[in-house]
């Protein structure tokens, strides 16, 4: 685990390799609207290593999204992106537990996919005004309850699975 001041090499290597992880599992799921793995793979990462890696990792896998968003396009969507994820891994160090349920991990996921637009429409009243915003949340609504859903699902039958191999992982580099 990080030390209190002291990065090694390992946190590195791994929040760069679970970053990257899950940037992929972003991409190949790209084409099914609001259903993702980040969620998911963020709350495992941060319940096994830490909230110091899945801050890191967070804000590792938000700027790689920055840097895909110089092929696809920029948008408000990338300060979101700095809030929302970082936002995760400090809700799941104060919800879920390595002991924690796929209920309880499902029900965060679920709570956290449905209000993923509410800071988005935050920024768009800042900078649009409030009819924008409003508009905005409104019509995101069927989204939101897809993108709550799915991480409810995937959480259900996910979450112990990958803690339980995250565990021994861990467990095994630390040897």
């Amino acid at each position: 685990m990080m030390k209190k001041g002291k990065v090694t090499i390992r946190d590195i290597a791994l929040v760069a390799v679970w970053a990257a992880l899950t940037f992929a599992a972003k991409l190949v799921l790209a084409p099914v609207a609001n259903v993702e793995l980040v969620s998911l793979l963020l709350a495992v990462f941060t319940v096994v290593m830490g909230l110091e890696r899945g801050v890191c990792t967070a804000l590792v896998f938000a700027t790689l999204s920055v840097v895909e968003s110089t092929y696809y396009g920029a948008g408000d969507w990338i300060v979101l992106y700095y809030i929302n994820w970082p936002l995760l891994t400090v809700l799941v160090k104060i919800f879920l537990r390595k002991t924690s349920g796929e209920i309880r991990a499902a029900v965060l996921l679920g709570l956290f996919g449905l209000l993923f637009d509410v800071p988005s429409a935050g920024i768009k009243l800042a900078l649009f005004g409030p009819a924008y915003a409003a508009t905005y949340f409104v019509s995101g609504i069927p989204f939101d309850v897809m993108h709550g859903a799915a991480n409810f699902v995937t959480a259900l039958f996910l979450y112990r699975p990958l803690v339980r191999q995250l565990e021994k992982a861990r467990q095994h580099m630390e040897r």
